[in-house]
């Protein structure tokens, strides 16, 4: 029975241990999540061409 109680102890000391282990604060990294400064984007120049139907005189009715 002392058995089995001291390996359950070294057991959950064991689990314990990896547990935080895993949850230990990482070491700080350089701010790389900011964004870098965008350069200005050229304006857009708009060359489609509006072609509208000339305007054609409606024939005179008498």
């Amino acid at each position: 029975m002392k058995k089995i109680l001291l390996i359950s102890l070294i057991a959950m000391m064991l689990l314990s241990m990896v547990a935080f282990a895993g949850c230990k604060p990482k070491a700080e990294q350089p701010a790389t999540d900011e964004m870098a400064p965008m350069e200005e984007a050229a304006p857009v120049v708009d060359t489609t061409v509006v072609v509208t139907p000339e305007a054609t005189p409606a024939p005179a009715t008498k």
